[in-house]
């Protein structure tokens, strides 16, 4: 019995150490603060007793009254001060519960017990919580982007599909029926040689379709492929130079992982759109190269170049270089943006491979 005895105590010392530091630190430093007023209080009535005054000069009641008032007005005045004291870090608590709401606008106010230090801490915190919001705004308005760009995808490959494939079929069923009522042998002819033409035509239109929605050589052949059969389609449409390089790639059935060809894929395509669109370049180089450690993709064009900080903060311009960035995160990757005016602009995409899994 007295072995357990032994053993209980030492885990009642350590469950009671454990509640009380587990305390929150308002009711921490009260306790902290009513030990050494209690300490005091004996220590200060037992010395005045000892030396100052004899016991029969005091009335017992007077000194347990004195006791006791003076430990519950220490105690009163402790926790006034610490409440008062702690008010900042109250301030900060309440914000963080807010944003963990899902209330990006809290902000952490100033309150009139101030503290520097817990100041400095929920000046960090808005902070942070202005990129966020900004952040949340800025995916907001691309997803808006997206979704009307999928509308007007959409209705493109419809009026396509009407204004062209559909038109071609109704011709291919129009010459079958004159084929039919044909007579001669060089009537027959003829009208099949008009049919296998108009019948290429329309696979071409399709695959032309298909391939602006899905290159099929970036999932049969690579990125490599894809990218030159890109660059080569986008020089004989747009009145431009364009080069295409690329080093690291001599194997080519050593292929990079899907995810990583998509995008780098579609980073030089919006790239190219922006050139086309914003740049008034006469030479493009679109560059691709593959390391030991990552692989980069980068276009360069001697257009008017723009302000890149500028560029970042607009709301309309500035979300294709966002969407570039939001891709390659989903890679690890990084873009780089070299540009000044009147001096042509420089993209690059760097995604690192072994970050992505991926073995050079």
């Amino acid at each position: 019995m007295v072995a357990i005895a032994a053993e209980s105590s030492p885990a009642r010392s350590r469950n009671l150490g454990a509640a009380l530091l587990g305390l929150p630190l308002f009711l921490k430093v009260l306790v902290a603060n009513v030990i050494v007023v209690l300490l005091g209080v004996i220590l200060g009535t037992w010395f005045t007793l000892t030396f100052v005054a004899s016991p029969s000069g005091l009335h017992w009641a007077a000194v347990a009254v004195m006791l006791v008032a003076g430990f519950g007005a220490s105690v009163l005045i402790n926790a006034a001060v610490l409440t008062l004291a702690l008010q900042p870090l109250h301030a900060l608590e309440k914000t963080v519960d807010r944003v963990a709401t899902g209330d990006l606008s809290a902000r952490a106010q100033h309150v009139l017990f101030r503290d520097p230090d817990v100041e400095r801490l929920g000046d960090t915190l808005n902070g942070m919580l202005d990129v966020l919001q900004e952040h949340r705004k800025q995916l907001q308005k691309m997803s808006e982007q997206v979704l009307a760009a999928q509308e007007d995808e959409r209705k493109r490959i419809a009026r396509e599909l009407h204004d062209e494939t559909a038109q071609a079929l109704t011709t291919l069923l129009i010459r079958l029926k004159i084929l039919e009522k044909a007579r001669t042998d060089t009537e027959v002819r003829g009208q099949i040689d008009e049919l296998r033409e108009l019948t290429a035509d329309t696979l071409e239109a399709v695959r032309k379709l298909a391939v602006e929605l899905r290159p099929a050589t970036l999932d049969d052949l690579g990125l490599l492929a894809a990218l030159e059969a890109y660059t080569e389609s986008y020089r004989s449409r747009m009145p431009v130079r364009v080069t295409f390089k690329a080093n690291g790639f001599e194997d080519r059935d050593r292929r990079l992982p899907p995810q990583i060809e998509l995008v780098l894929y579609r980073v030089v395509q919006e790239a190219l759109t922006n050139v086309a669109k914003h740049a008034n370049a006469h030479a493009i180089q679109v560059q691709l190269s593959r390391g030991r450690a990552d692989v980069v993709a980068s276009v360069e064009d001697d257009g008017d170049g723009f302000e890149v900080e500028d560029m970042m903060r607009s709301r309309e311009r500035g979300l294709g270089l966002f969407g570039m960035q939001e891709r390659l995160a989903l890679v690890r990757g990084q873009l780089e943006i070299d540009s000044e005016p009147s001096h042509g602009t420089r993209v690059t995409a760097r995604v690192p491979l072994n970050a992505a899994g991926v073995l050079a």
